[in-house]
């Protein structure tokens, strides 16, 4: 008998081919939907969660006294928490750089990134993988380093490389003493190399490394490294929350400055819960997950929706033969049973192809989300559970549902095709509004998200970031400052940029320690008014004499840095106008003249600058300080006149050539590096405006199947008015007026739903920008024109269709 009802089941998906298409295509595109964000937001839940120990791992959250909060905190103290805290079981910190890398044999250096200076205790934090060596002796002795596969391949090729050397900055060996599988992505930090933490001295001069070594010892201010902490078993995170006041009183006094504080933040959390600044890497939020996840389900809603109704209303052609059924014997249970079986080998064939759907189009999403996710890795056990139960659901609702309206028909009725449909006339139009409704707000939301992306690219920041490139000169050290000791570095970087400013189509260059919009390090700063205990965490970058000119920054008042007067050097500050607020100066022509002392230097202020966005767009404006330290400088910007740049950069690095052998050329362009910072912002209004078109296109499959039921249901109808002298607008009139109220009402109650969904996203940038009605005009047009034109097709068909041929039998 099963067997009988499956093959039935089989022709009647071959009988009604139009439906089956428009289904299959629908739940199919529905159900692949489902498993892309399935496999995402899995991905996205699953970070450092593959750690041993990671439902007791927390970091330590800074909030600085400026107000920043920062996942870097103060060196000093990881290595005095096991003695203060009885619940603490180890800590240990991570400071991350770039180093020069080479072997000693080797002529080319690599300039490796995430390299990471560790306490030895972190092998008892987190959990690595060996390849080879010995993990209890990881990170003991100093001048080793533990590597990751990818780095022993690009090293050693297939060479054992335990015993093996590595050169840190053309000079320092460091013996390779294990080997570890690279952390999977779905970790918050990564790493290349693994270093001893005391080793990160060792890089630098012997009297700066001294000097350091001393400074970051009883550093209670500087935002610096990544201090991880195990609880032990039991222990309460909240309570070693509380007692942080007194711990900071105990070891920080007098180095600690007012509203400094420190919190535990689980390590499972910082994927999609942190909005610190200096992530290892870039971070979700819980806020864009849940739209993933609203969005994959409203998607499956409506493809479910689709076959739902077209499956009701397909089963309404086949009252004649439900009622031949049951004068023949067929009992309740029977018929509901054959609906059933037919909906589960629909939802069965949608399924499979599905997978195969996710399968071609898994590389698309890693593309979008920058992951790297593996089809065979990802359809695992709960995977196909998950589908089971979806499938079993939509074949219950889509077999049970059609089954229960059209066996509850009496049979003589049934065969006169007298069943009244009433009822299900009714839910079927109020599924098609749901099913209308979200298509609008996707579409209006999706709009939206693209007039927020256009709105940060086109934000002024305050400077000019056109055709300009950014040439980096050094690494970057251990206390964020940069320093070159070859003493003839200098005078070639002085040729190489005088040769470089007489080039044709050079505006001009300039020196600082980083280019706007990209960042600035955070220095005590000491104004004027404020005293040694109200030592403050203050944004600072430092320039030469043409930084503000070359990227057309505006004086509010004072005047900019200037070689006619020899003080500025030493002496000369420049501070931006949320900086004169946040001081209490009242005006920025009172500010000049002011004391401000920053780190020991002490100077007075010579200008205020028009605020300018240098950090992204998702941080407000904060008080910054500017000056003229060249020891700071690491970039060199050179500003073009015309858009034709490729054949002066080409000349450019022929001179860079020339005056560095040793290092190798490279720039960005500036205008990229700022878009850039935006790219999970875009990716994801990408994926958004896909994932919209996929659920409208399903929509519009829905309108089209019940365009073709309605107009085979009115075909008598539209054929008596027809003979009746009705015109072909007429009829076009008839079918879309069913459809025209569906919409609008649709339409009306997508409005709140999206407004208060993107207002909620919206809220999640300092910048953004408005929610007005065009956008929804917009949306609402957009929809119309596509319901209309599916719809189309079939209105012209029936309205040309000759009434003799539906009327014949009458």
């Amino acid at each position: 008998m099963l067997k009988n009802f499956f093959k039935t089941a089989g022709r009647n998906i071959l009988k009604y081919k139009a439906y089956s298409l428009i289904n299959f295509l629908g739940l199919t595109t529905g159900l692949a939907l489902a498993l892309l964000i399935l496999a995402y937001v899995r991905s996205e839940v699953s970070y450092d969660k593959f750690h041993e120990k990671a439902d007791r791992l927390y970091r330590i959250k800074y909030v600085a006294p400026n107000g920043l909060a920062l996942a870097s905190t103060p060196p000093p103290i990881a290595p005095l928490m096991k003695e203060f805290f009885p619940g603490v079981e180890e800590a240990a910190r991570m400071y991350g750089r770039n180093v020069s890398v080479t072997r000693p044999d080797a002529a080319e250096a690599f300039e490796e990134t995430n390299v990471f200076f560790a306490d030895s205790a972190i092998m008892k934090l987190l959990t690595f993988d060996f390849v080879s060596g010995n993990p209890d002796r990881a990170l003991v002795d100093k001048f080793t380093v533990l590597i990751t596969e990818e780095m022993a391949r690009k090293y050693f090729g297939d060479k054992d490389p335990l015993g093996e050397v590595l050169l840190f900055s053309g000079k320092h060996s460091f013996k390779v003493i294990g080997v570890v599988k690279n952390f999977p992505e779905n970790s918050h930090i990564r790493f290349n190399m693994l270093v001893p933490y005391e080793n990160m001295f060792d890089l630098e001069s012997d009297q700066a490394a001294q000097a350091l070594r001393n400074n970051l010892a009883i550093n209670f201010v500087i935002s610096h490294s990544y201090t991880y902490v195990l609880l032990k078993p039991g222990a309460d995170p909240t309570e070693v929350d509380r007692n942080m006041d007194a711990f900071l009183k105990k070891y920080a006094q007098p180095n600690l400055l007012v509203g400094q504080v420190f919190t535990l933040m689980p390590l499972t959390d910082i994927h999609l819960k942190s909005t610190l600044l200096v992530e290892p890497t870039p971070t979700n939020s819980m806020t864009n997950l849940f739209i993933f996840v609203g969005v994959g389900i409203l998607t499956l809603v409506i493809a479910s929706i689709n076959y739902i109704n077209l499956s009701t209303a397909q089963s309404f052609t086949r009252i004649k033969e439900i009622g031949i059924r049951k004068i023949l014997g067929s009992m309740k249970y029977q018929l509901i049973f054959q609906f059933i079986a037919e909906s589960f080998l629909f939802c069965l064939i949608a399924l499979l192809l599905s997978f195969a759907v996710f399968y071609a189009a898994l590389p698309l999403l890693n593309d979008l989300t920058n992951k790297t996710l593996v089809f065979t890795d990802v359809v695992d056990n709960s995977m196909l559970m998950a589908s089971v139960i979806l499938v079993t659901g939509i074949t219950l609702l889509a077999g049970g549902y059609p089954a229960y309206f059209v066996t509850r028909f009496n049979s003589i009725n049934a065969l006169k095709g007298e069943a009244s449909r009433t009822g299900s006339q009714l839910l079927r139009r109020a599924l098609v509004v749901f099913q209308l409704a979200i298509a609008c707000m996707l579409l209006s939301g999706s709009l939206l998200i693209v007039k927020q992306l256009n709105f940060l690219s086109s934000r002024p920041l305050g400077f000019q970031k056109e055709q300009t490139i950014n040439i980096p000169l050094f690494s970057q050290n251990l206390n964020g400052i940069f320093r070159q000791n070859d003493s003839t570095f200098w005078l070639r970087l002085q040729s190489f940029r005088d040769a470089v400013e007489t080039h044709t189509g050079v505006k001009g260059t300039t020196l600082s320690s980083n280019a706007p919009g990209l960042g600035a390090v955070f220095r005590g700063t000491i104004p004027e008014g404020f005293t040694q205990q109200d030592n403050m965490f203050i944004a600072n970058m430092s320039v030469d004499y043409n930084f503000l000119e070359t990227y057309g920054m505006e004086m509010q008042a004072g005047r900019p840095f200037s070689k006619e007067h020899g003080t500025d050097r030493a002496e000369a500050f420049i501070v931006n106008e949320t900086a004169v607020k946040a001081w209490n100066w009242e005006t920025p022509e009172k500010a000049l003249g002011k004391k401000l002392v920053r780190e020991g230097k002490e100077g007075r202020i010579i200008g205020v600058i028009k605020d300018f966005n240098f950090t992204s767009l998702t941080t407000p404006v904060s008080a910054m300080v500017i000056e003229m330290n060249p020891n700071q400088f690491n970039v060199l910007s050179v500003k073009f006149d015309n858009e034709n740049v490729q054949p002066t950069i080409d000349k450019i690095e022929a001179e860079w050539n020339k005056m560095f052998p040793e290092k190798t050329f490279q720039f960005t362009f500036l205008d990229e590096q700022l878009n850039s910072q935006y790219q999970n912002f875009q990716n994801f209004g990408t994926i958004i405006q896909t994932f919209a078109g996929i659920a409208i296109l399903i929509s519009c499959l829905g309108v089209y199947g019940l365009v073709l039921f309605v107009v085979q249901r009115k075909v008598k109808e539209i054929g008596v008015r027809k003979v009746l002298g009705a015109s072909v607008g007429n009829i076009l009139q008839l079918i879309y007026r069913d459809f025209a109220w569906l919409l609008v009402t649709g339409f009306v109650l997508a409005i709140p739903a999206s407004y208060y969904l993107m207002k909620q996203w919206l809220e999640n940038f300092t910048y953004h920008t408005s929610i007005d009605a065009i956008t929804y005009v917009m949306s609402f047009v957009m929809v119309v024109v596509i319901v209309a034109l599916t719809i189309g097709y079939q209105a012209v068909k029936a309205s040309l269709a000759n009434p003799v041929s539906s009327l014949r039998s009458e």
